[in-house]
């Protein structure tokens, strides 16, 4: 008995559906947490804006204030925000280099002189849209933050995420279709990782 038309083309949505929802489930992340660290010494921190590696142009500054976001929601930090303290830099005459990067010693003293004890650095290596073999778009987002002792340089954590959104196509339901909504949801994932292991 012939399978109707309009069964065939649920079945295929279905299977398309199916193979998709692995793209939405497909992330990894990782933490690191310095065993000798006394975490409860990071109270106040600064923040650099995270760098893009790559062409991204404005990721890093959005990746950066979705996670200075969720970071400062779990009221364990006072967070000196990355335009006050890149202005403080600035200030003392310390620019961003070409690589992207600041001094490590002047930012150093820069945040020693605000009393901030840990800084608050990360880089977006991944931030587009995706497309399956069937041509359908997907966000992509990846990046990693660290906690550095202000004083001796080491890591106090270092984390990574890298996560897929789902499908713009509406057939498909909820789930992040959109870069800043992935965004959102990877800061919101890792932040409450760090909650469980180093905040």
């Amino acid at each position: 008995m012939p399978v109707p038309r309009r069964s065939r083309l649920q079945v295929a949505l279905l299977g398309l559906a199916l193979a998709l929802s692995c793209l939405s489930c497909a992330s990894g992340m990782r933490v690191y947490v310095n065993p000798d660290a006394d975490l409860a010494f990071y109270k106040k921190i600064a923040v650099l804006p995270f760098t893009d590696v790559g062409s991204q142009g404005m990721a890093g500054a959005r990746v950066t204030r979705a996670f200075v976001t969720e970071m400062i929601m779990t009221d364990h930090f006072q967070v000196v925000e990355p335009e006050e303290f890149v202005g403080a830099l600035h200030r003392m005459g310390v620019f961003q280099g070409q690589d992207g990067f600041y001094d490590p010693e002047k930012v150093k003293n820069a945040a020693t002189e605000m009393g901030v004890t840990g800084i608050l650095r990360g880089a977006v290596t991944e931030f587009q849209m995706g497309r399956s073999e069937g041509g359908v778009e997907y966000p992509v987002i990846a990046f990693d933050a660290e906690l550095v002792d202000v004083n001796s340089g080491n890591v106090v954590w270092r984390s990574s995420i890298s996560k897929h959104g789902k499908s713009r196509m509406p057939v498909f339901g909820g789930g992040s279709r959109s870069l800043g909504q992935l965004t959102q949801q990877a800061c919101a994932e890792l932040v409450g990782e760090l909650r469980r292991k180093a905040i």
